[in-house]
């Protein structure tokens, strides 16, 4: 095969590549948002739960004895625009996982995203008939669709969200 017709087709698939993902070909263990504060488990536990539905998560499961507190899915971003995305974007949904556990005199608490994944519906014509399509994209079997910064800045923002209210619940209570 001529070399420069192999390096033309090697820079047309890693641009088509680069357009439509992250180049990421395997599940990377996603980041977790930590910090701890000085009150019991107890009342870090309910703050928690009513900070979370005060911001819109609402509440799967909540293990007291365990200090596990899971949300169900929530869409926390949309990345819209692009040749390479839907109309509509890319909905990013995740389920949001909140460890309550004692360090010593602290509280530590930790947030992960968990069940991430990726909601996209199309819509197009067949035969003059119009088709909707919805689609998942879980992030285990397409890793590379997925920009982590989005569910990092996420996690962030919970987790700013929480200290601040638990530090009035430290100073006030609710």
């Amino acid at each position: 095969m001529n070399m420069r017709l192999f390096r033309g087709l090697a820079l047309l698939l890693w641009l088509v590549v680069a357009g439509c993902y992250h180049l990421r070909l395997a599940a990377t263990p996603l980041e977790e948002a930590r910090f701890s504060v000085k009150l019991p488990e107890e009342r870090v536990m309910a703050a928690v739960k009513f900070l979370l539905q005060q911001d819109g998560y609402t509440i799967e499961s909540a293990d007291e004895r365990e200090g596990i507190i899971l949300t169900e899915y929530r869409n926390f971003s949309t990345k819209a625009g692009g040749v390479t995305l839907p109309e509509g974007g890319r909905l990013y949904y995740h389920k949001l996982k909140v460890t309550i556990g004692s360090s010593g005199a602290e509280t530590v608490v930790a947030l992960a995203s968990v069940d991430l994944e990726i909601r996209s519906s199309y819509v197009y014509e067949d035969d003059g008939r119009v088709q909707a399509l919805k689609k998942r994209y879980p992030y285990e079997q397409y890793p590379g669709m997925f920009d982590l910064s989005t569910v990092t800045w996420e996690l962030k923002r919970v987790s700013g969200y929480l200290q601040t209210g638990l530090r009035r619940e430290a100073k006030n209570g609710y």
